[in-house]
């Protein structure tokens, strides 16, 4: 059987695994000295996405690059496969979800996913350029 979802049905199926996982309410907060960087917090204060606001650690031609981190990754992926995950619409979904939350304007988003000896790929997305993009060396 083959079972078709619109864009609208997946948002709303992320956004509620995205509440599940990390409450319905998320909270931020700015570090200005430490690369202009901002993390998100989840509804129990953990922290699960760190967003690059300064001149390192963001992608080309991103004006904020969130990165999921490490376990937050870990945890979507037990839910999501991991090839859902580096896909356009699951970047844009969970960026919105994000900026709905926060009210902050992320357009790209950072995934790290294990693939070679090395383990160190990370898939980057922009979505005001709707396509993967290269990353800035961090300084």
């Amino acid at each position: 059987m083959k079972i078709v979802l619109t864009e609208s049905q997946y948002q709303k199926v992320v956004f509620n695994l995205l509440d599940v996982l990390y409450g319905p309410k998320l909270t931020y907060k700015r570090y200005e000295r430490e690369d202009n960087r901002i993390k998100i917090f989840s509804n129990d204060g953990d922290p699960i996405f760190t967003v690059y606001t300064g001149v390192s650690g963001k992608g080309d031609g991103c004006e904020q690059d969130m990165f999921v981190n490490f376990d937050t990754g870990n945890e979507i992926n037990n839910f999501i496969p991991k090839i859902a995950t580096r896909k356009k619409l699951f970047s844009r979904t969970v960026l919105s979800y994000v900026n709905e939350k926060t009210n902050l304007d992320i357009d790209c988003i950072e995934f790290w996913y294990e693939k070679g000896p090395a383990h160190d790929k990370r898939y980057n997305f922009s979505v005001k350029k709707n396509k993967k993009i290269k990353r800035t060396p961090l300084n």
